[in-house]
């Protein structure tokens, strides 16, 4: 049986960047991959498609209670729809608070976890999913946060930002953890470590065309020339900055207090100032 490799990650903290430097380093090609491209590339955890095939009802007709029960036998489908271990976008938790297992660790080979500071990720979130930053913190800090894809109506289970990051770094699954700000600050020796841990041979020069082609700035331009599927019907664009430190500028006092509050164990382990 094939097995998965979770792309997995909060929303907004750079799962797509993630796949398109994968798609670039593996497809190896001259000219960026189009994002068209990356759906083909990554597969992910809401596809409708395999839901329906599962229960053989239309996607409307499939109650949360039944994409949660069917999500076994829908995994295994998703892992065995390619002739060889794939990856796999999710933003899912690996289980619910009551212990109702979402990520199957039998058909997972292993995970890459992109965390980013929740600071920061709150205003992308926020134009994300159409609301102020006030509303984002207060899904950031919701252990029964959902959210349903636009394209897909499937349910994703993401919880708090804490508790999504303790899940699946202090899971069953094995996990090569990447921060945001590293793939900013130090792009190829970030992206490096990640095909080390997926043993993938690493070749200098193809190393560098492939963070070039991801970069924010050829990312933005390929949005901007061809669209984005998964752009958001609230978002002029999905690529929105690319950087890091908005958080600390732009925040009230008032609004840092209440991420802290929310986060503060969390962002200290993982190197974010409180």
């Amino acid at each position: 049986m094939s097995r998965i490799i979770w792309l997995a990650s909060y929303p907004k903290s750079g799962n797509t960047w993630m796949r398109a430097l994968l798609a670039n380093y593996i497809m190896n090609r001259e000219e960026p991959v189009k994002l068209a491209e990356l759906n083909d590339f990554t597969l992910s955890d809401t596809i409708q498609g395999f839901y329906t095939k599962v229960t053989g009802k239309p996607i409307e007709k499939i109650t949360l209670e039944e994409s949660v029960a069917i999500r076994p036998t829908v995994l295994r489908l998703i892992a065995n729809s390619k002739p060889h271990d794939h990856f796999v976008k999710t933003h899912t938790q690996p289980a619910f608070p009551n212990g109702a297992q979402l990520i199957d660790p039998s058909v997972s080979l292993g995970a890459i976890y992109i965390v980013r500071n929740p600071c920061d990720l709150v205003f992308s979130y926020a134009e994300h999913f159409g609301m102020s930053v006030d509303l984002a913190i207060r899904d950031l800090g919701d252990a029964e946060n959902t959210t349903v894809s636009p394209h897909d109506q499937i349910v994703s289970y993401l919880g708090s930002w804490s508790g999504h990051v303790t899940s699946w770094t202090g899971g069953s699954i094995p996990v090569c953890l990447v921060r945001y700000e590293d793939l900013l600050e130090k792009p190829e020796e970030a992206f490096g470590a990640v095909l080390r841990t997926l043993n993938i041979p690493i070749e200098e020069e193809r190393l560098a065309r492939a963070v070039r082609h991801a970069s924010f700035k050829s990312l933005s331009s390929l949005e901007k020339a061809d669209g984005f599927a998964e752009r958001s019907p609230h978002a002029g664009r999905f690529f929105r900055s690319g950087t890091a430190g908005e958080g600390t500028q732009k925040l009230s006092k008032r609004q840092l207090k209440q991420i802290v509050r929310d986060h503060g164990a969390m962002m200290e382990k993982f190197g974010y100032a409180v």
